[in-house]
């Protein structure tokens, strides 16, 4: 892997150099990390992007054996640890360490105030990660979202009062408006939400990507008329599946089992357009205790796959 005479640092120990490699690189650490991070960390930086990538590699004589990989948004200092994985036949020999601690220098360097990591505790090692993250001094790892992974067609079984839930909405003035069929700009209508201060900043998750599926995403209104909530649903066609990663109502009718409804409407439409055994992600944050308690207690039992999203954190 070449050097291409940039002023980077590199760390050395015990014969292992810790550099910062470039986007053409990416191809030869594949083994490394995910799939769609190879993808994402391979693309050239677009003119005008807030947004920088650090890419750190352990190298020892000459061959890859551990990868870091972190993203940094320029105006705000923030920044997110994305992968850190090091090569089976070289764990536990504190290169993960080193890695983690070179990462943050250059985060810092960079100006960066605040790191973050978030991994799934289904993640095979999240264990031994949570335990590296708490020994460099990150905080301790806490639940920020559960995901549920599913059959469309399992709903029914979730759902068996679906029809007598949605009636007795309906009569208490709720109106679930699919993207497709509202009369504005359902993204622009969201952000002024957000910008307004009723809705908090986690209700945009995924609102920018092109994948957002109109026809099962949901504007929420209620009886007078106003926005009381929102459901995102994205379609990843790689996978065939679509995922619901945001689904937020206000506090005052958060009770009112409105945003349950939504989720029991978009896993319908999902059933009647494209059959029982299309699969549909479900998430929710700890931001809303009571939809979290939900998805564990009532979905979970049905799913296929159930994990909780950790996340960590350091001040730099």
């Amino acid at each position: 892997m070449r050097n291409h005479g940039r002023t980077d640092r590199s760390a050395a120990q015990d014969g292992v150099e810790l550099r910062l490699v470039d986007n053409h690189e990416m191809a030869q650490l594949g083994n490394l990390t995910f799939p769609a991070y190879v993808t994402a960390f391979s693309e050239a930086l677009s003119e005008g992007s807030q947004m920088r990538p650090f890419r750190l590699a352990a190298i020892e004589k000459g061959n890859p054996i551990g990868l870091a990989l972190a993203t940094m948004y320029m105006d705000s200092g923030q920044a997110e640890l994305r992968s850190l994985v090091v090569a089976k036949d070289h764990r536990n020999a504190g290169t993960g360490r080193s890695l983690l601690l070179e990462i943050e220098t250059r985060l810092r360097d960079a100006g960066c105030k605040d790191v973050s990591a978030r991994f799934s505790d289904r993640l095979p090692g999240a264990g031994s990660f949570a335990a590296l993250l708490v020994g460099t001094g990150w905080s301790a790892p806490e639940p920020e979202r559960i995901r549920i992974l599913g059959r469309v067609g399992k709903t029914s079984e979730v759902f068996r009062d679906r029809e007598r839930l949605v009636q007795r909405a309906l009569r208490d003035g709720l109106s679930i408006v699919p993207w497709r069929d509202h009369d504005g700009d359902p993204r622009a209508l969201i952000l002024r939400e957000i910008e307004a201060g009723r809705a908090p900043e986690w209700t945009q998750i995924g609102l920018s990507d092109d994948t957002v599926d109109p026809d099962f995403s949901m504007i929420l209104i209620d009886g007078t008329g106003e926005v009381v909530g929102w459901v995102i649903c994205q379609f990843h066609p790689g996978v065939r599946r679509w995922g619901f990663p945001v689904g937020w109502i206000h506090e005052e009718h958060q009770r009112r089992g409105w945003l349950l409804v939504a989720y029991a409407q978009g896993a319908h439409r999902i059933e009647k357009l494209h059959g029982a055994d299309a699969i549909a992600v479900f998430e929710s944050s700890s931001g809303l205790p009571m939809m979290w308690r939900v998805l564990e207690h009532r979905f979970a039992p049905y799913a296929d796959h159930v994990d909780r999203v950790l996340v960590s954190g350091k001040h730099l």
